[in-house]
Protein backbone atom coordinates (compact mmCIF):
# COMPACT_ATOMS: atom_id res chain seq x y z
CA UNK A 1 0.00 0.00 0.00
CA UNK A 2 2.85 2.43 0.80
CA UNK A 3 4.33 2.09 -2.69
CA UNK A 4 0.96 2.87 -4.27
CA UNK A 5 0.66 5.98 -2.08
CA UNK A 6 4.13 7.16 -3.14
CA UNK A 7 3.21 6.60 -6.78
CA UNK A 8 0.03 8.64 -6.35
CA UNK A 9 2.00 11.39 -4.58
CA UNK A 10 4.30 11.74 -7.58
CA UNK A 11 1.30 11.82 -9.90
CA UNK A 12 -0.35 14.49 -7.74
CA UNK A 13 2.79 16.65 -7.68
CA UNK A 14 2.94 16.69 -11.47
CA UNK A 15 -0.74 17.57 -11.74
CA UNK A 16 -0.50 20.28 -9.08
CA UNK A 17 2.50 21.75 -10.88
CA UNK A 18 0.52 21.86 -14.12
CA UNK A 19 -2.42 23.44 -12.28
CA UNK A 20 -0.12 26.23 -11.04
CA UNK A 21 1.33 26.81 -14.50
CA UNK A 22 -2.14 26.89 -16.08
CA UNK A 23 -3.46 29.25 -13.40
CA UNK A 24 -0.53 31.67 -13.75
CA UNK A 25 -0.75 31.70 -17.53
CA UNK A 26 -4.55 32.16 -17.52
CA UNK A 27 -4.17 35.08 -15.10
CA UNK A 28 -1.42 36.60 -17.26
CA UNK A 29 -3.63 36.29 -20.33
CA UNK A 30 -6.60 37.92 -18.62
CA UNK A 31 -4.31 40.74 -17.42
CA UNK A 32 -3.26 41.48 -21.00
CA UNK A 33 -0.01 39.49 -21.13
CA UNK A 34 -0.94 36.47 -23.29
CA UNK A 35 2.61 35.93 -24.55
CA UNK A 36 4.15 35.58 -21.08
CA UNK A 37 4.77 32.18 -19.52
CA UNK A 38 4.98 31.14 -15.90
CA UNK A 39 8.78 31.38 -16.22
CA UNK A 40 8.54 35.03 -17.27
CA UNK A 41 6.22 35.59 -14.30
CA UNK A 42 8.80 34.02 -11.98
CA UNK A 43 11.56 36.35 -13.22
CA UNK A 44 9.38 39.46 -13.03
CA UNK A 45 8.19 38.68 -9.50
CA UNK A 46 11.77 37.94 -8.41
CA UNK A 47 12.99 41.29 -9.76
CA UNK A 48 9.99 43.08 -8.24
CA UNK A 49 10.76 41.65 -4.79
CA UNK A 50 14.47 42.50 -5.05
CA UNK A 51 13.86 46.14 -6.11
CA UNK A 52 17.33 46.40 -7.63
CA UNK A 53 19.27 45.36 -10.73
CA UNK A 54 20.40 41.72 -10.61
CA UNK A 55 22.87 39.91 -12.85
CA UNK A 56 21.67 37.04 -15.03
CA UNK A 57 23.69 34.40 -13.17
CA UNK A 58 22.04 35.32 -9.88
CA UNK A 59 18.60 35.24 -11.48
CA UNK A 60 19.33 31.80 -12.96
CA UNK A 61 20.55 30.52 -9.59
CA UNK A 62 17.60 31.96 -7.68
CA UNK A 63 14.91 30.58 -9.96
CA UNK A 64 16.80 27.31 -10.57
CA UNK A 65 17.06 27.59 -14.33
CA UNK A 66 20.05 27.31 -16.65
CA UNK A 67 21.61 30.61 -17.69
CA UNK A 68 20.92 30.14 -21.44
CA UNK A 69 17.23 29.60 -20.61
CA UNK A 70 17.17 32.76 -18.49
CA UNK A 71 18.84 34.68 -21.32
CA UNK A 72 16.04 33.70 -23.71
CA UNK A 73 13.38 34.59 -21.14
CA UNK A 74 15.03 37.96 -20.38
CA UNK A 75 15.32 38.78 -24.08
CA UNK A 76 11.56 38.33 -24.47
CA UNK A 77 10.86 40.48 -21.39
CA UNK A 78 13.19 43.13 -22.79
CA UNK A 79 11.38 43.07 -26.16
CA UNK A 80 8.13 43.74 -24.27
CA UNK A 81 9.80 46.66 -22.43
CA UNK A 82 9.30 45.01 -19.02
CA UNK A 83 13.02 44.77 -18.19
CA UNK A 84 16.19 46.45 -19.32
CA UNK A 85 19.72 45.10 -19.58
CA UNK A 86 22.61 47.33 -18.58
CA UNK A 87 26.28 46.44 -18.74
CA UNK A 88 27.79 45.93 -15.31
CA UNK A 89 30.16 48.63 -14.08
CA UNK A 90 32.65 45.96 -12.96
CA UNK A 91 32.51 43.58 -15.92
CA UNK A 92 31.32 44.73 -19.35
CA UNK A 93 30.56 41.08 -20.29
CA UNK A 94 27.97 40.89 -17.52
CA UNK A 95 24.53 42.44 -17.65
CA UNK A 96 22.40 43.70 -14.80
CA UNK A 97 18.68 43.22 -15.28
CA UNK A 98 16.17 45.65 -13.83
CA UNK A 99 12.49 46.38 -14.23
CA UNK A 100 11.43 49.23 -16.47
CA UNK A 101 8.58 51.54 -15.53
CA UNK A 102 6.23 49.09 -17.28
CA UNK A 103 7.85 46.20 -15.42
CA UNK A 104 7.37 47.91 -12.06
CA UNK A 105 3.72 48.54 -12.95
CA UNK A 106 3.42 44.81 -13.60
CA UNK A 107 4.17 44.33 -9.89
CA UNK A 108 0.54 45.10 -9.02
CA UNK A 109 -0.63 42.37 -11.37
CA UNK A 110 1.97 39.99 -9.97
CA UNK A 111 0.77 40.64 -6.42
CA UNK A 112 -2.81 39.90 -7.44
CA UNK A 113 -1.82 36.64 -9.14
CA UNK A 114 0.45 35.62 -6.24
CA UNK A 115 -2.31 36.32 -3.72
CA UNK A 116 -4.64 34.08 -5.67
CA UNK A 117 -2.04 31.30 -5.88
CA UNK A 118 -1.21 31.50 -2.18
CA UNK A 119 -4.83 31.56 -1.07
CA UNK A 120 -5.51 28.70 1.32
CA UNK A 121 -9.07 28.64 -0.03
CA UNK A 122 -7.72 27.73 -3.46
CA UNK A 123 -5.90 24.76 -1.95
CA UNK A 124 -8.56 23.76 0.57
CA UNK A 125 -6.04 23.80 3.42
CA UNK A 126 -6.06 25.00 6.98
CA UNK A 127 -3.09 27.21 8.02
CA UNK A 128 -1.39 24.40 9.98
CA UNK A 129 -1.79 22.01 7.03
CA UNK A 130 -0.25 24.61 4.75
CA UNK A 131 2.73 25.02 7.11
CA UNK A 132 3.32 21.26 7.23
CA UNK A 133 2.98 20.93 3.47
CA UNK A 134 5.48 23.73 2.86
CA UNK A 135 7.99 22.21 5.29
CA UNK A 136 7.67 18.81 3.63
CA UNK A 137 7.98 20.16 0.08
CA UNK A 138 10.98 22.29 1.06
CA UNK A 139 12.67 19.26 2.63
CA UNK A 140 12.13 17.17 -0.51
CA UNK A 141 13.28 19.98 -2.81
CA UNK A 142 16.44 20.65 -0.81
CA UNK A 143 17.26 16.95 -0.65
CA UNK A 144 16.94 16.57 -4.41
CA UNK A 145 18.68 19.78 -5.50
CA UNK A 146 21.26 20.41 -2.81
CA UNK A 147 22.38 16.92 -1.77
CA UNK A 148 25.59 17.17 -3.80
Amino acid sequence: MAIKNRFNSVKYLERLSQFLIDTIEAELKSAGYPSLSHSHFEILTYLYRKKQAINMTTIADEIHRKKPTVTILINKLESLHLVQKDASQNDKREFKISLTKEGRAFGKIALKISSKLLSLELWGLEPDESDRLYATLEKIYNHIYFKK
